[in-house]
């Protein structure tokens, strides 16, 4: 009997050792992975891919399929070259047990998603933005914890910050189109980037500018509407307006490039990171048949482009038979309204319309206030007997003589010509022209050189009608001669 116990305190001091220098596993799942700072602005989609997990013995880490020939290791998993080998391998495969994915949709202004009941291990974490606008690093995001007091391996909840590699900054355009004078409203895009600070205290992020440069026209931040468009200037961040970040500077009212620094909505505690800032502003168009505005930031010095154009319209004067151009000829410019109105363009310097339209008179005529009419070339050459109007949009416009050459009378028949758009191989307008320029001409009349406006009958009268005169004369002079003798 004393044998027995001693054999049986034996026995459980080996059990009580063995216990010591074993690591037991708790529950295998019950974590989450929450992953923050995703950008605001358009669908975000967050893939997590399971690394490695418990085998199904509880005997030690078991890597997932998809990662063979990575030879992943708890150990290796924060080298920078073994993340760039996962991204590589979980991007080909078509596994879907070992992948969770969700998605936040445009407008839901959040920027955390939740992935729950994973098991203990680590997973991969792979952000795509459905805009292009930001890249993001790939993650490693470990679900698990060691717990010395029991010897235990337990889930552990985690989070990790999306961290973009480059924020792209965007610009767009209200209009492809544009006549001088025009109000365009333009937005400038970009995402604040996130603020990490290194142990020793250095901060990842120490400028966040965004600069516009426009050419062809100047900012309009304030002032009266005009054609219609009031003056626009807004700046938002997520959607909202942040203090000290409400507008642009009023002062660059008729300039044509700003920097804005944007540098105190990036912090410490990455309040505003992955969220949108969007400036939006108008801008009057120029004497420009290019209005060109670029858009750059720290992040992305690249930045975007965008074009909007006017077009221009050439009138050629010619003689009846179409054999001689025709200096000197003056001409307007008019369109229709929505009333059927005719509206005169009043033409500035170099045939640049101003932007300005005028009216026809109640009783249909030219009204005054044009201030100058478009009047064709002396200059030899392949302008002679030509004269161009610059700076209109897209529509349907016409050229009226109110001048004819000397020698010449008006034509009371106006040119009518087309403005249209002009786009690439992708459909990206490029710019706007005349539609079939060979049809825009005029023909006027020479006065001593009228023509006929009847037959050959018309000649047998007048010939008849001189004859009967004749014989009448002759009578006349004959009766008098008798009368006299």
């Amino acid at each position: 009997m004393k044998k027995m116990r001693k054999i049986f305190a034996v026995l459980l001091t080996l059990a009580m050792v063995l216990g010591m220098s074993m690591t037991s596993f708790a529950a295998k799942d019950g974590a989450t992975l929450e992953v923050k700072g995703l950008a605001t602005y358009a669908e975000q989609k967050v893939d997590i891919y399971e690394i490695y997990k418990l085998d199904a013995n509880d005997n030690g880490w078991e890597a997932a399929a998809w990662t063979k020939g990575t030879n992943v290791t708890p150990e290796t998993l924060a080298n920078a070259d073994m993340i760039t080998a996962l991204r590589k391998a979980a991007l080909k495969t078509t596994a879907t047990d070992t992948k969770k994915s969700t998605e936040i949709s445009t407008g839901k202004f959040t920027s955390n998603v939740t992935f729950d009941k994973l098991q203990a291990g680590a997973y991969l974490v792979i952000v795509t933005d459905s805009a292009n606008k930001t890249e993001y690093s790939t993650m490693v995001a470990k679900t698990y914890k060691y717990d010395e007091g029991n010897n235990l391996i337990a889930p552990l909840s985690a989070s990790v910050v999306a961290k973009a590699d480059k924020y792209h900054t965007g610009k767009e355009a209200d209009k492809t189109n544009v006549e001088v004078g025009d109000l365009v409203t333009y937005k400038v895009k970009t995402t604040v980037p996130y603020q990490e600070v290194k142990p020793n205290g250095d901060k990842l992020v120490k400028e966040f500018n965004v600069s516009d440069t426009l050419t062809g026209a100047t900012f309009y931040l304030t002032g009266e509407a005009v054609k219609e468009t009031a003056a626009v200037n807004t700046i938002t961040v997520n959607g909202e307006t942040v203090t000290g970040f409400k507008k642009l500077p009023e002062t660059l009212n008729g300039q044509n490039t700003f920097t804005l620094d944007l540098m105190n909505l990036v912090d410490a505690n990455n309040t505003y990171a992955g969220q949108e800032v969007v400036i939006t502003y108008t801008a009057k168009v120029l004497a420009a048949n290019e209005v060109s505005n670029s858009a750059t930031s720290t992040q992305d010095p690249n930045g975007t482009t965008t074009k909007t154009y006017s077009g221009n319209a050439t009138i050629t004067k010619y003689d009846l038979g179409k054999n001689n151009k025709l200096e000197g000829a003056q001409f307007v410019v008019y369109r229709k309204n929505a009333d059927n109105k005719k509206e005169y363009a009043v033409i500035g310097d170099d045939g640049w319309i101003t932007g300005q339209w005028i009216e026809e008179t109640k009783d249909g005529k030219v009204p005054e206030g044009l201030d100058q009419a478009l009047t064709t070339s002396n200059k030899k050459g392949d302008t002679y007997g030509t004269v161009t109007v610059k700076g209109l949009k897209v529509g349907d416009y016409y050229f009226q003589e109110v001048v004819a050459p000397d020698g010449y009378s008006i034509s009371t028949q106006d040119t009518a010509f087309k403005m249209i758009e002009t786009k690439d191989a992708k459909n990206v307008v490029t710019g706007v022209v005349a539609k079939e320029p060979q049809n825009i001409f005029m023909v006027d009349t020479q006065i001593s050189q009228l023509p006929s406006t009847g037959g050959i009958g018309t000649t047998i009268f007048t010939i008849a009608g001189c004859l009967i005169m004749i014989a009448a004369a002759g009578l006349f002079f004959a009766s008098r001669k008798k009368t006299n003798k």
